[in-house]
């Protein structure tokens, strides 16, 4: 190589480091992104270049961001079909990079962009893809023609692949984030519906409460006594907007026999959701009215969704949420959020008119039966003279063991349940306060709200102890990923960090032991993100097996074979796989489990000693056993090591940790290939991991 060569070399890779550290410094999308088409397309030495991704659909591509091209060129290229006959479409169908070296080229083998006009020249499109999986394409177009030497493709490649992890991990960031905040709006929304009975009220500031957070416009209807449509609320940031939309309300009635819309959800109890609102609907909603269209034209429409209020299997009302000026298109997500939303306001509204049913009397027994939450009625002496079956199911105490008896009696942990519960007037906004007790030996969480009159009190009990397990999972996400990811990526930071000081003399053995630091510590962190990518596609149920016949104890060599050439020295692997029959199984997610296994069982043997994978075939099954003789696993935390983010206390472990995702996903790939994975362990003496699956002979 000449020194020009050797130089251009060494340039590309201080461009190419030099996007590695803004992309392990970015934390959000719009970060990557930045990185990506700033010092990304300038380390590329290209003119411009975009991102795209697929669409939740699959039948898309949308383009995230662009640098550098006309904004009348990328005007027409916001959004197209996965199949168009496209550079990028075709790299997301095939994940086989496409470098075009110029537009005459280009125009050979794309005819139809041959009407794009000649800007540029050579062009490259390169996958993003993370395990395996496309996601996304990034393009870049340069000022000349160009002849990509293997060199050259490399980096763009290299470029893509550290664009991908990146950009891979912000979106599961903002995953995490949005996830958050969809909690938090919930638990607000949740707050606010349990603060009055009077429904109207507070369904009205449900609607102002998800303007702008969820939409440009809301709306909530009701089915009246006569099964008419009642509009409710309407809420939208301009007040004068909310009067108008009253006033149109009244020009331009509901039809209740429409096919879609509001009378839609109402008379089917379905759901209506339309990512984005197609113009031809619009059209048959606006026939030949020329002062609709204006008004329809004014609002902008893009996207709308309409969910049904419904409990006890009745339609009480539906809850419209409208994308228009500000707010994008919705999402899938956000209509999963618009459907447990309209669930808790349908409870609040049903638990209100059944309160008031109650103080009417009439058929107060009969009504609170059916009520989701608990209704213990005391009188003055706290003897039972109410218990629902909601109580009966909270406290483990059925209805005829309670009635008539002192409530103390009934329920022990009464006082400690209780004592911290302000009584109310009737008619007041209850308070509810969450509290732990141990009931029927498990514990649980319970928001108690009370209400005093003058033959005594009411109490409402609800079981909150599934989202108090949701809010600790999401907890434990966020540290567990933090922490993990952190981990590796200080240590590149710093190897980095120390290669390019200038006031130390690195020795080539220093150099290359930091450069080896780097290489690991990045496989270690896309081990990282692939868990926990994996984790969300297996809970999403969106991982895909394809089961054949398959030979256990070849898969099982091919994991010895390579889990041997980095064991240390201390540990000796063996294989035992004389009497293997054929299994069904997808041989992919297989391997992963035993290489998971073989892993484990390393790394929790710190003082050495001998590692056996054995299989063998009996009675129509297959058994694959890993042992090993390290530190073993304690009686009482056997049975949780295989949940999501479980990890043993680091002092038992010597210090070893890991992200708590291994095993989770190890039994959840085992089970979706119609097996089982156990483990038998004694502290101190190792552990013996069991795989059965069904032989195919």
């Amino acid at each position: 190589m000449t020194t020009v060569e050797g130089s251009d070399a060494a340039d590309r890779a201080r461009r190419l480091q030099r996007v590695a550290e803004l992309l392990a410094e970015a934390v959000t999308p719009e970060q990557v992104l930045d990185a990506i088409l700033t010092e990304g397309v300038r380390a590329a030495e290209a003119r411009a270049g975009s991102i795209g991704v697929v669409s939740e659909d699959g039948e898309r591509i949308e383009m995230l961001a662009q640098i550098g091209y006309p904004p009348e060129v990328m005007a027409n290229w916001q959004e197209f079909p996965i199949d168009a006959p496209t550079p990028m479409s075709e790299v997301l169908r095939t994940g086989e990079p496409i470098f075009i070296s110029s537009v005459k080229e280009r125009n050979r083998l794309y005819p139809a962009l041959a009407d794009q006009g000649q800007e540029g020249h050579a062009l490259v499109v390169v996958p993003l893809a993370v395990e395996g999986q496309v996601f996304g394409g990034m393009s870049l177009s340069f000022d000349h023609d160009i002849e990509f030497e293997p060199e050259r493709r490399e980096m763009k490649v290299a470029l893509a692949r550290q664009a991908a992890q990146a950009l891979a991990r912000s979106r599961l960031f903002a995953a995490e984030q949005a996830m958050r905040e969809r909690m938090t709006f919930l638990a607000e929304a949740s707050e606010l519906l349990a603060s009055s009975l009077d429904y109207n009220r507070t369904l009205r500031r449900l609607a102002q409460l998800c303007v702008p957070r969820l939409a440009d416009w809301c709306a909530i209807d009701m089915v009246g006594a006569d099964g008419a449509i009642e509009r409710l609320a309407v809420a939208h940031e301009d007040p004068e907007k909310v009067k108008w939309a009253y006033e149109l309300q009244e020009r331009y009635p509901p039809d209740p026999a429409a096919s879609r819309g509001i009378p839609q959800v109402l008379r089917t109890g379905e759901p209506d959701f339309l990512p984005t609102i197609p113009p031809e609907l619009l059209e048959e909603a606006i026939g030949e009215d020329d002062e609709l269209r204006r008004i329809v034209d004014e609002l902008g429409l893009k996207s709308s969704i309409a969910v049904p209020l419904i409990a006890r299997g009745r339609t009480l009302g539906a809850l419209s949420l409208i994308a228009a000026e500000t707010h994008p298109p919705f999402k899938q997500a956000d209509f999963e959020l618009a459907v447990e939303l309209a669930r808790r306001a349908a409870v609040a509204v049903d638990n209100a008119r059944l309160y008031r049913e109650a103080e009417r009397g009439a058929n107060a027994a009969r009504a609170l039966a059916y009520v989701a939450d608990g209704v213990v009625l005391l009188d003055r002496d706290g003897i039972v003279r109410h218990w629902n079956p909601a109580t009966a199911a909270i406290t483990g105490v059925s209805e005829e063991h309670a009635l008539g008896r002192p409530v103390a009696e009934v329920v022990p942990a009464w006082e400690q349940l209780t004592s911290h519960v302000p009584l109310l007037a009737p008619g007041s906004a209850p308070r509810p306060v969450t509290v732990p007790i141990v009931l029927g030996g498990h514990e649980r969480w319970v928001a108690v709200s009370g209400v005093s009159f003058g033959g005594g009190t009411v109490y409402a009990l609800q079981d909150v102890t599934e989202e108090r397990a949701l809010e600790k999972t999401r907890s434990d996400f966020v540290a567990t990923a933090s922490h993990e990811l952190r981990t590796p990526l200080a240590a590149v930071y710093g190897a980095v960090r120390t290669l390019r000081r200038e006031d130390i003399q690195l020795s080539e053995d220093d150099h290359a032991q930091f450069l080896e630091m780097i290489e690991s510590e990045a496989t270690r962190l896309a081990k990282i993100v692939d868990q926990i990518l994996l984790a969300g596609q297996l809970d999403a149920d969106a991982v895909e097996l394809e089961l054949t016949e398959c030979d256990p104890a070849e898969i099982a060599a091919g994991v010895i074979e390579s889990a041997s050439t980095h064991v240390p020295p201390s540990i000796s692997l063996n294989l035992d796989a004389e009497r293997a029959q054929p299994v069904a199984c997808d041989p992919n997610k297989l391997r992963q489990v035993l290489v998971n296994l073989v892993d484990n069982a390393v790394k929790y043997s710190p003082q050495g000693g001998e590692v056996v994978l054995r299989v063998e075939s009996d009675n129509g099954s297959c058994r694959i056993d890993v042992f090993d003789h390290g530190l073993g696993i304690p009686p009482g935390e056997q049975s949780r090591i295989f949940e999501k983010f479980y990890r043993l206390d680091p002092q038992q472990t010597q210090g070893v940790g890991g992200s708590g995702l291994g095993l989770y996903i190890c039994r959840e790939l085992v089970e979706r290939m119609d097996g089982t994975l156990t483990v038998e362990s004694e502290p101190g003496r190792g552990s013996r991991f069991s795989l059965v699956l069904p032989s195919t002979r």
